[in-house]
């Protein structure tokens, strides 16, 4: 073969280059293009348009996107920044739980005696030692909030009892933290969602009132109030209203002890149903309790004492020299892998916050709330999760104090799903759709038992994290943070909703 002479070959490569300059733009744009229509870039281009609606436009809208399997980061909008986390923040309260208490946890409550029986009196008092479980209601034993003081009645008559000459002594001391968290609204301490935090709690510390319209105009409507006890006394000025459609109620306790119901129903209309916290919440369940013994012909002389928050207040009581106290009866718990159904599907928050104090008694010797939190946030970092963006004020999420980044959801539920704990701490989230406060979100749509997420819901937040597997059956963890929103909560929701929707259709 004839060698090509070197002039020739310089012209030749020159000429190679030039049409290599030529192409290569063409060459640019069609890699370019097909970058633009790939299923990343098509993600991006999806969520981008649904960030620039007009719901969500003037919004503090946070987006992080990962993959569970392949730990890569799908999507992020403003990861980084700080959002009121509403509840949201109770993933880190159970998980900090879980970690520091291990799903097998049980509260235990005991009731004990330091006096005798003859001839059917207890001569001495009756001791209830508080946990700080909230598990004494109507959530669990068959749906029954008085079963456990039943049971106690029980034991007592079973020893002979038929007469208390002692108080009910209730020792609430092992928690310090005041009843109120520190940036709740005093607006929404009427509210059960609101109620007041104690070691001795019953009944979610809130009573169901049913409220029955009189049928006529003018006429007062029924109310009916769960559980039947005297420990509150409603004043009722409510009336039925001529011409009223629906219903405005308010509520507001005059004393601790006195609930004035106000407002008018429709003559039509039907019963409702509104929930109430309490004041003195271990006063109340010991009056319940008493109530209880009454019921069952047992007759307590005494007064309801309490080491703290209560109307009356003296000392815990203790054992003396000689005089060890009896175990009448003990409540144990469900396994916290239940409890913390109730703190993530029904987003309760008087069992966040009870389940919070726990963990940090366990860790750290502690009672009050600052000093629980510095140890759950501590059993956080030993698990692997940075705590560097993140401001815990309290378990539930109530206080417009916390601050959380979308990235430092997203790590958490990353750690929680390779860890240990993954069943428990995945099953403790409401299933789209089906369960808890999504149940109506979705419904009846692809996303059904494919999504378990986490809401976060106060006035100006719609936050919504959690895991979502794809139609490819890849899992991706997802947290969706907006704040400051003027939008309607439906707007919000439905586009919160469209996000889950494209995340589902998305190209493994």
């Amino acid at each position: 073969m004839d060698s090509i002479p070197f002039n020739n070959a310089r012209s030749l490569m020159t000429a190679i280059v030039l049409l290599i300059a030529l192409f290569m733009p063409a060459f640019a744009c069609t890699a370019h293009s097909q970058a633009d229509t790939g299923p990343g870039e098509a993600l991006r281009r999806d969520l981008n348009a649904i960030l620039d609606e007009t719901a969500l436009r003037p919004a503090h809208v946070g987006i992080v996107i990962e993959s569970l399997s392949t730990g890569k980061r799908i999507y992020e909008h403003n990861g980084g920044k700080l959002f009121v986390p509403a509840s949201n923040m109770k993933l880190f309260t159970s998980a900090a739980a879980l970690l520091a208490l291990t799903p097998d946890f049980r509260y235990e409550t005991g009731l004990f005696t330091d006096g005798t029986v003859h001839s059917g009196v207890l001569r001495g008092n009756l001791i209830i030692r508080g946990s700080g479980d909230p598990t004494i209601s109507g959530y669990f034993n068959d749906n029954n909030p008085l079963y456990v003081f039943q049971q106690w009645a029980v034991k007592l008559k079973e020893m002979g009892v038929g007469e208390v000459r002692g108080n009910i002594m209730i020792d609430n001391s092992i928690f310090s933290s005041p009843p109120y968290g520190a940036g709740w609204n005093t607006d929404d301490r009427v509210h059960c969602y609101s109620a007041p935090r104690d070691a001795f709690s019953f009944n979610n510390n809130c009573v169901q009132l049913d409220i029955i319209p009189a049928g006529k105009t003018g006429g007062s409507p029924k109310i009916i109030m769960e559980p039947d006890t005297r420990f509150i006394k409603i004043m009722n000025t409510a009336t039925t209203g001529k011409g009223q459609t629906g219903e405005t109620m308010s509520f507001e306790y005059t004393s601790p002890g006195v609930l004035r119901v106000n407002g008018t129903v429709a003559p039509s209309g039907t019963a409702s149903t509104h929930y109430i916290a309490v004041r003195h919440p271990a006063h109340f369940g010991g009056y319940v309790f008493r109530e209880a013994l009454a019921s069952k012909g047992i007759t307590v002389k005494g007064d309801i004492v309490c080491a703290r928050n209560c109307p009356v207040v003296a000392p815990p009581p203790v054992e003396k020299r000689g005089r060890p106290w009896r175990r009448i009866a003990v409540y144990r718990s469900p396994a916290l892998s239940e409890i913390i159904k109730v703190v993530n599907k029904l987003s309760n928050n008087l069992y966040a916050e009870l389940v919070l104090l726990a963990a940090g008694k366990t860790q750290a010797n502690a009672a009050a709330t600052q000093e629980a939190i510095a140890a759950a946030l501590s059993v956080l970092r030993d698990a692997g999760i940075d705590t560097n963006g993140l401001t815990m004020t309290d378990g539930s999420g109530l206080s417009r104090y916390n601050l959380i980044t979308p990235g430092s959801v997203v790590e958490l539920l990353k750690v929680m799903a390779n860890g240990p704990y993954a069943p428990q701490f995945i099953a403790s989230l409401p299933a789209i759709g089906a369960e808890g406060t999504i149940k109506n979100r979705l419904k009846g749509s692809a996303a059904g038992g494919r999504v378990r997420a986490k809401t976060g819901t106060m006035v100006h937040v719609r936050n919504l994290s959690g895991y979502v597997t794809t139609n490819d059956n890849e899992t991706l963890i997802f947290s969706i943070l907006c704040n400051n929103h003027d939008a309607p909560v439906s707007a919000i929701d439905s586009a919160i909703d469209r996000i889950i929707l494209r995340l589902l259709g998305r190209p493994g």
